[in-house]
């Protein structure tokens, strides 16, 4: 049986998020801006602001999941909107609008802030590829790390995903580092888009979509919040 959006309510619930969350997001913008700011100025200083970007995408997503999810059900927040005139499907639509908005965001500006660097500095375009690859890597464990906050009402099964994404990191980096097809050209002047990175790329993607998908099924499945 289909069921009937509360948009009013749905607004209210995204505007709550956007508020709560906003000076988390400047201070991460921030941290992203300092990083970029040396990041073109030698080779010590584009690791010293490549690992500070790396800490910025991931504090990005897991804080801001923290105060809008996790905190929401530990502060006891979650009863009282269990009070409001709101469905599962509600609160689902209205927390995929509000936590995509702010990661997306500043996680886009940031990407496209990298990207104009590397096309306007020494830095070679061959990164690009890597670049674009590796900033999204974090964004599908963003997406991950929600759907699952989504789905589970447990703290700690969000926390250990969390961290078990954040431990992916380095791992993923050196099969990233180990693949020919991407690391070939990372010191050319030219950006080269061969197969193995779009297939990287597209899987990112589809992966990121399809757990959104099935958190939000999951959703109009449930009847009540528990």
């Amino acid at each position: 049986m289909s069921q009937t959006l509360n948009l009013n309510i749905i607004k209210k619930l995204i505007l709550k998020d956007w508020y709560l969350n906003q000076k988390i997001i400047a201070m991460y913008v921030a941290g992203a801006i300092l990083a970029l700011s040396f990041i073109s100025l030698g080779e010590a200083q584009f690791y010293m602001a490549s690992v500070l970007l790396i800490c910025v995408l991931i504090g990005l997503g897991n804080h801001q999941i923290a105060i809008t999810i996790i905190n929401e059900r530990k502060e006891q927040t979650l009863p009282f909107i269990m009070s409001l005139p709101i469905s599962p499907l509600d609160y689902a639509i209205a927390k995929l609008i509000a936590n995509m908005t702010l990661f997306l965001i500043p996680w886009s500006l940031i990407v496209l802030s990298l990207l104009a660097i590397l096309i306007t500095t020494e830095l070679p375009d061959g990164l690009i590829p890597y670049s674009v690859i590796f900033c999204t890597f974090f964004l599908v464990n963003y997406f991950i790390t929600w759907a699952v906050g989504m789905a589970i009402e447990a703290e700690g099964v969000v926390i250990f995903v969390m961290v078990f994404l954040n431990c992916l990191t380095s791992p993923f980096m050196y099969v990233l580092g180990k693949t020919p097809a991407v690391m070939d050209n990372i010191q050319g002047k030219e950006a080269l888009w061969n197969s193995t990175s779009i297939n990287i790329l597209t899987i990112e993607i589809v992966v990121a979509l399809l757990v959104i998908l099935i958190a939000l099924f999951l959703q109009t499945r449930k009847k009540t919040f528990l």
